[in-house]
């Protein structure tokens, strides 16, 4: 099974290919925990709409906002130390397009 992730910085488009299925794990489990991490950032900071999901449990509550946002930071610093250090490794080939 090959993954591969698409991206662009400065108008230059790359291919994040893993080269081997534990690589292609991490990173989608480390992409998934960035994703579910940065949807809860962006609801925190737009709970003026969002006031309603207070009631649930899962929703950070006052007290909490900092919490969040250390596991935002912790969780984009875990993608990225990833993808240098498979990079390095050789576990993933950044392919320009």
């Amino acid at each position: 099974m090959e993954t591969t992730v698409s991206t662009s910085v400065n108008s230059n488009s790359w291919n994040i290919e893993p080269t081997n299925a534990i690589a292609g794990t991490i990173l989608l489990v480390l992409f998934l925990y960035l994703f579910f991490r940065h949807f809860l950032f962006i609801l925190m900071i737009m709970d003026v709409i969002l006031v309603f999901l207070r009631q649930f449990k899962w929703f950070p509550k006052e007290g909490k906002r900092l919490k969040t946002f250390l596991h935002w930071l912790f969780a984009m610093g875990l993608f990225v130390g990833f993808l240098i250090v498979a990079g390095v490794s050789g576990w993933l080939e950044f392919i320009p397009q």
